[in-house]
């Protein structure tokens, strides 16, 4: 099955919702002018629902709807016209989301800020966790600065959210060269906000699989702290930093046990392009262990496979010509081994990212083409369910044979089934399709599956 019938068979079931009165059952709420917040409004047929299985919240118009699998059905259940980025709690009862507004300061000056909303997955009590001016605040931007959130991250199996904030100049280079600072901490529950980080430190981070523990990872050293703000070890790894114009960040996964974080780190750019290491850090302050030595790749291609044993990267081969131009991708294995590892089920593949693992272990390119078990390279394709006429933008693994994917050109929303038990071709079933002029990203759709 071709992306040309992919869409024409989201047309026609898109037609088909319309006509029964099922594809937006919520009312759509005003937009929001410069300067002002639109109210939350739950659609009203956001009732409690008994139905089972896959749903996915995304963004479309400003609103949150979800599409039910069990029904196919899609429900509005905000409708501000204002969000911009949506996550759900790994239990699939509550949605965080982003809501942005502009404010006019002068002729053709202004700037934009984002406020951070949770609602319950039925539509009810949406409140306001983090307020713009809050955002605002404690990033100490003033005049002309725009307000964000470039990172969000659950707690496992809580309802507690972690996040950074960045500033920007809107009207300039804008988002492109913001730099994250902070780490924060908010319950949507007990709707409590705490600071574990101050602003004015940049980094990245990622909770520990067992929610104890946040691994914090600045363009020069990789530290931990505990969730509750207690313990703090900075400085645990050291290593170069680079400024390519703005700061280089590593990448990292947990090891499953959350006693150790692999991380890509010791930057050196060349001109034959950007070497570094891959280490494994043990929490407990014992000495770090080098597992590779990555030459004439980025960091931001770098995979890792859920046991632990390979890594996937870019392989990057710089010529007369710019930009450089990127040779393919490889796989290659750690030694010693990390163990077993948390791999990403979210991927966004804007950049140089590729090569990837599903929860079970089998090796993908992005546009899902599946590697043979002993591929050494991206060329090495054994199977191939699913048929793509675009390429696919973001990806999110359910389980290793179900996985939600966004393709470009337009933006559409599938969900895809590859039963490679078997002899069958892979199914997908459309579930949105945006404008072309809309710009859709990982961040805008997310999912659980859950059983009520």
């Amino acid at each position: 099955m071709n992306g040309k019938v992919l869409l024409l068979k989201f047309v026609l079931i898109a037609g088909v919702l319309s006509a029964t009165g099922c594809s937006n059952a919520g009312m759509p709420g005003p937009s929001p002018t410069p300067g002002s917040v639109a109210t939350v409004l739950p659609s009203p047929a956001a009732a409690p629902s008994n139905e089972s299985g896959l749903t996915v919240a995304f963004v479309k118009d400003g609103n949150i709807q979800l599409w039910n699998e069990s029904t196919g059905q899609i429900q509005t259940i905000v409708n501000t016209g204002d969000v911009i980025a949506v996550t759900m709690s790994d239990d699939g009862q509550v949605i965080a989301f982003l809501r942005r507004s502009v404010v006019q300061l002068a002729a053709g000056e202004w700037f934009e800020q984002s406020a951070l909303w949770a609602v319950n997955r039925n539509g009810r009590d949406p409140r306001e966790l983090v307020s713009a001016e809050s955002l605002r605040q404690r990033l100490k931007a003033a005049g002309r600065y725009s307000t964000n959130i470039p990172q969000m991250e659950w707690i496992p199996r809580t309802h507690r959210l972690l996040f950074s904030g960045w500033k920007y100049i809107v009207i300039a280079e804008g988002e492109s060269h913001a730099v994250p600072e902070g780490l924060y901490l908010v319950d949507a529950d007990a709707l409590t906000d705490v600071a574990l980080i101050s602003s004015g430190n940049n980094l990245h981070f990622v909770p520990s699989p067992d929610g104890g523990q946040v691994a914090l990872m600045s363009s020069n050293s990789l530290g931990f702290i505990n969730v509750d703000g207690s313990n703090q070890r900075s400085d645990v790894l050291t290593y170069s930093s680079l400024l390519l114009p703005g700061p280089v960040f590593p990448t990292g996964v947990w090891t499953r046990d959350s006693r150790a974080f692999v991380i890509t780190a010791s930057f050196e750019n060349t001109s034959a392009g950007m070497n570094f290491t891959v280490w494994r850090v043990p929490v407990d302050g014992s000495a770090p262990e080098s597992l590779a030595e990555i030459l004439h790749s980025e960091p931001g291609s770098i995979t890792f496979s859920p046991d632990g044993k390979h890594m996937a990267m870019a392989f990057v081969q710089y010529t007369d010509a710019q930009p450089p131009e990127i040779a393919g991708w490889l796989i290659t294995p750690l030694t010693p081994e990390a163990g077993p590892l948390v791999i990403p089920t979210k991927i966004e593949f804007e950049g140089i990212a590729n090569l990837h693992w599903s929860p079970t272990g089998d090796p993908f390119t992005k546009n899902l083409r599946r590697l043979c078990p002993d591929a050494t390279s991206d060329s090495d394709v054994c199977d191939v369910r699913i048929h793509l006429d675009g390429t696919v933008a973001a990806l999110q693994w359910i389980d290793g044979n179900r996985i939600l994917f966004l393709t470009r050109n337009p933006s559409v929303l599938f969900l895809g089934k590859m039963d490679f038990t078997g002899n069958m071709d892979g199914t997908t079933i459309p579930i949105i399709a945006w404008p072309l002029e809309d710009w859709v990203s990982s961040k805008s759709f997310t999912m659980a599956k859950v059983s009520q």
